[in-house]
């Protein structure tokens, strides 16, 4: 990704994943939203499952959510990996505010989320 992009999007082979890991006090906004879902994409994989380490990200505006549950969003199933008050917020507004359009789950153990999302490799 580009300097000052606020998102570590990369491929982990261990475990068969896209990771998308959030910078601190972050804030994801359409425009990062879809620079990642375009860096997932370009992993050439297909829909694959996606670790979110959203732990430290502030905010994730509206629209952004919102494209993260269109059929742009390339995951078969969500992990997101939370652990302060602020990143529960945002997940749980991710997963109840917004109609996901494939399985999600919120962790705060990282093995844990990665051995939940193995069940949705291809």
């Amino acid at each position: 990704m580009e300097p000052g992009f606020p998102v570590h999007v990369w491929w982990d082979d261990e475990h068969g994943i896209a990771r998308n890991d959030w910078e601190a006090g972050s804030i994801c906004s359409l425009a990062e939203a879809r620079k990642v879902t375009s860096a997932v994409a370009a992993f050439g994989r297909g829909p694959v499952p996606v670790l979110v380490d959203m732990r430290y990200l502030r905010k994730a505006e509206r629209e952004a959510r919102e494209h993260f549950t269109s059929e742009d969003a390339q995951a078969t199933a969500v992990a997101l990996l939370v652990s302060s008050a602020v990143s529960k917020v945002v997940a749980n507004f991710i997963i109840g505010l917004q109609r996901m359009p494939v399985p999600t789950r919120m962790f705060t153990d990282e093995g844990a989320a990665t051995g939940w999302l193995s069940a949705y490799r291809a």
